[in-house]
């Protein structure tokens, strides 16, 4: 399945370009819009999808039988289920309509869906990773340690968790370069400063 809007928006937001629409961009005629819409999203490698009902029990190997076999061989990597229920597993044994694998998660017998691993599926874990990291500066890591000492004439002093905010924003820095790396586009904040990219 290709990228849904709401992806690219969350893409565009994680390597800083921002979330304004065509004409709501400055200094440049459409923006970054035709860059993730039109080269990106089309353009991103994905893999063979499939789902199954097989139930999954957390922390053992499981046996499952999916709708299609296409792409699921020996030692591929596939993401199983989506959203915080989605782990990447890799394929131990292959029959002609099983495969093998070791599961961390629990999967309903509902069904789920099942994706050999590509840059789609790469995409979507670092932006639930960079939205997860993300959310914990607002957790009690946070909230905890830290607050508001002083507000005077426009200036906030802040106390309290300064190892801790550090790590978190090299945590979701290092989550950002990845994503950049994946779809081969600068941050636009990088430094605090603002990346350009090149029309060729």
């Amino acid at each position: 399945m290709a990228l849904s809007t709401p992806e690219i928006e969350a893409l565009r937001f994680e390597l800083g370009y921002g979330n304004l629409g065509v004409g709501g961009f400055p200094y440049t005629s459409d923006g970054f819009q035709t860059l993730f819409y039109s080269v990106i999203a089309p353009n991103l490698t994905s893999g063979p999808e499939t789902t199954a009902t097989t139930a999954i029990v957390a922390g053992a190997d499981a046996t499952v039988t999916p709708v299609s076999m296409t792409g699921i061989v020996p030692y591929a990597r596939l993401v199983v289920d989506v959203g915080d229920e989605a782990e990447t597993v890799t394929v131990r044994v292959v029959t002609l309509t099983t495969f093998t694998a070791r599961f961390a998660k629990a999967h309903p017998a509902s069904g789920y869906p099942i994706a050999v691993e590509s840059g789609l599926t790469r995409l979507r874990q670092l932006l639930r990773d960079a939205r997860a990291a993300g959310s914990s500066y607002t957790g009690t890591a946070i909230t905890k340690a830290a607050g508001i000492k002083q507000v005077g004439q426009g200036e906030i002093e802040w106390f309290g968790a300064g190892d801790t905010l550090a790590t978190m924003n090299s945590h979701l820095r290092a989550i950002r370069m990845q994503i950049a790396g994946l779809v081969r586009v600068p941050l636009a904040w990088p430094d605090g400063t603002c990346s350009q990219l090149e029309v060729y």
